[in-house]
């Protein structure tokens, strides 16, 4: 009997509804944490947690050495340099015996021969200075830099509050949270920062009507002319009326205000009753509950006005500008916007009953319709907004789809794209073309316009059984994301699971995973060096970055694909199966465990013992590869193989397995060494 062997690539995605006989054999009938990519089937990235401080696996660990011991140094002990001042943190407890220690959290630069002292007691000298990634041996650098990265994450804190985090989101290359106060009587907005979290306090906020012609400007101090109070203006905002006219009425937003303002004249600098106001001005607070969402967007013709623009379902929309937070007036009774866009310079937002406001162009804070502000009702709530080019607004609702044609409120028009179905709330992004999920799938605008409400338009045709028991089960999604650096579509659901299609190839492939942490909503943005960053906020107040490290938050990523049942094309003939061979794009020591089961798991056909096989990949080229990129002695490419002892019709492959450390794993293709038997009988 000849041994045959067959190879095929790993790629497709997710299959539960094609017949086990016609599966394709680089799909996958079972999966989790995983997602397609360009090469096959990667492992998913873990994320970590997030408060503007060092990530945990950025963690470095230091090698001291060390004479002169007359002490020991404690875990998580200080350690200070009596000379330079140099501190750093004990990685793992010495003994009197020591000539080196760990130490993480390093500062300053440590001077030989100078005395190391914990809370002011000498315990040794230096002998040298620390340096970086040193170690006497692989086993201690594991153990130092795994305390190094559980270090680093202790001291990163949840978004100081009560209940989830409500929004996140970046804005001139800051991160952003919102969670409600410990009282849950209102909504606190917080910055990251390499100290963590910083609260951002707003300013007052007073409503005035014009006493004159003479203009209040931004940047000018305002005085009370009873009271004597004093306030820089940071932003006016007129609501009716105009300053030549004499008419204008609106309200300021002001900082630094002494003295009690009263009902009384405004005077400004040598203009007197410049305005009348009625009261005091009033602290700017937000509200506690409701979703954020978000724009960043330049409304207005000169540079350097780009603004964070946001609203949470329960209060206002607002303007911020990295200092000052202004409420926006839309003038709608209930003014409490859900959503949020930005379309030909109008400042878009949705009300509750399917109401469709937008500001007058190039202000986004006026919503007088004298001046090209709007408002339209499209008979249905609205979910989502997502600009499908720059003429046209996709307005995606409860049981419609809607298209917004037009430059301003003199040309507008509403035409009705699908009335047979709409879209889930928070699944909405754009991928080249929108894409969101609706009652039957995920689904392109252009399958849309092309299928309307079938399931044949939906690109999630393939796991319909899975979104049908989700249904069933009142699972819905929370947030939706597009990664652009994996060609990713993500939606993620409240039971904590997710689903990613792959839209970087002929056809979308779809697969699973499950987070540790409920997401309640998310942001994509870019870091420090222009990487895409993606943060989502959970239920447990904590911010996290998605697609970093190695671990869920510090916890193991468990992991499988269970792959088709083969029969090579010959499904009545029993086959003996010799052994599989995988190519693997790994780093160094990544185990798989490897099982087999047989014609369609019949219990009459045991299933082949499990097998780990550590994989050893990750190698590059000289002069080809990037530096600190690839590992030495190490292939290219990494194979796992495993050998079998089975003679069945068919079998099925899965591959398993849980880490908090290894890098993420890419399964390319597959080789399967066979013979062939008899026909079944």
């Amino acid at each position: 009997m000849s041994q045959r062997t067959l190879y095929f690539p790993l790629t497709g995605g997710l299959d539960l509804t094609t017949p086990a006989i016609a599966m394709p054999t680089g799909s996958a009938i079972g999966t989790l944490n995983y997602e397609a990519s360009s090469t096959g089937y990667r492992r998913t990235d873990g994320y970590e947690r997030f408060d503007g401080r060092t990530s945990p696996s950025e963690a470095s660990f230091w090698m001291l050495e060390i004479d002169n011991v007359t002490g020991t140094f404690p875990l998580h002990s200080t350690v200070t340099g009596a000379t330079s001042g140099a501190t750093g943190k004990v990685l793992l407890a010495s003994t009197l015996g020591s000539t080196e220690i760990g130490l993480g959290a390093v500062t300053g630069t440590f001077v030989n021969n100078e005395n190391l002292q914990v809370s002011g007691v000498t315990k040794a000298t230096a002998n040298g200075t620390a340096v970086k990634s040193l170690s006497p041996d692989d086993d201690t650098a594991t153990a130092w830099q795994l305390q190094a990265t559980a270090d680093a994450r202790a001291v990163i804190a949840a978004v100081p509050g009560s209940g989830p985090v409500r929004g996140v989101w970046e804005y001139d290359e800051e991160v952003y949270a919102f969670r409600d106060n410990a009282g849950a009587t209102a909504g606190a907005m917080w910055r990251a920062t390499t100290a963590g979290w910083v609260e951002v306090t707003f300013g007052r906020s007073i409503d005035f009507t014009s006493g004159g012609t003479a203009e209040i400007t931004e940047g000018v101090t305002i005085t009370g002319a009873t009271s004597g109070a004093t306030a820089l203006v940071r932003r006016v905002v007129i609501v009716s009326g105009t300053w030549p006219a004499g008419d204008a009425a609106g309200y300021l937003v002001l900082s630094g205000q002494t003295g009690t303002f009263q009902a009384e004249n405004i005077n400004l600098n040598t203009s007197p009753n410049v305005a009348t106001i009625a009261s005091n001005s009033a602290t700017i607070t937000l509200p506690a509950g409701g979703r954020y969402r978000f724009i960043n967007h330049n409304f207005y013709a000169t540079s350097g006005f780009r603004r964070m623009y946001g609203v949470n379902g329960v209060g206002r929309a607002f303007e911020f500008d990295g200092t000052t937070l202004s409420f926006i007036r839309s003038g709608v009774t209930d003014d409490a916007p859900i959503r949020i866009a930005s379309h030909r310079q109008h400042l878009v937002l949705a009300h509750a009953g399917g109401s469709l406001v937008g500001s007058v162009p190039g202000e986004p804070m006026s919503f007088n319709g004298t001046f090209g502000a709007f408002e339209i009702g499209v008979g249905d709530e609205i979910t989502d907004f997502i600009p499908s080019t720059s003429t046209v607004l996709t307005i995606l609702c409860e049981n419609s789809v809607s298209m917004l044609y037009g430059n301003d409120a003199a040309d507008f028009q509403l035409e009705v794209l699908t009335d047979e179905a709409g879209a889930l709330p928070h699944t909405a992004e754009r991928m080249g073309v929108p894409v969101y999920m609706d009652n039957r799938g995920i689904r392109s605008l252009q399958t849309t316009q092309s299928y309307g409400n079938f399931t044949i338009g939906t690109m999630t045709q393939t796991v319909r059984p899975l979104l049908r028991d989700f249904r069933r089960q009142n699972i819905s999604p929370v947030a939706a994301i597009r990664s652009r650096k994996k060609d990713l579509y993500r939606v993620f659901f409240d039971n904590g699971y997710g689903m990613s299609v792959y839209m970087g190839g002929k056809n979308p492939q779809v697969m699973m995973c499950r987070l540790d942490h409920i997401v309640t909503c998310i942001c994509s943005s870019e870091d420090e060096e222009r990487d895409e960053a993606i943060y989502f906020g959970s239920d447990n107040g904590f911010v996290y970055q998605l697609d970093r490290g190695n671990g869920f938050d510090g916890a193991p990523i468990a992991y499988y694909l269970r792959l088709p049942f083969l029969h090579l094309g010959a499904p009545q003939q029993k086959k003996r199966w010799h052994k599989v061979s995988l190519e693997v794009d790994a780093a160094p020591s990544v185990a798989l465990r490897i099982t087999a089961d047989f014609d369609y798991a019949d219990p009459n056909e045991p299933s082949h013992p499990s097998t780990i096989v550590d994989v050893r990949g990750g190698g590059g080229s000289w002069d080809v590869s990037s530096w600190n990129e690839f590992y030495w002695s190490s292939p290219l490419e990494g194979t796992a193989e495993a050998h079998l002892d089975g003679v069945s019709k068919n079998m099925s492959l899965l591959l398993a397995g849980e880490t908090a450390t290894e890098p993420a794993h890419t399964l390319q293709g597959m080789t399967v060494f066979y013979g062939v038997r008899g026909l079944q009988r």
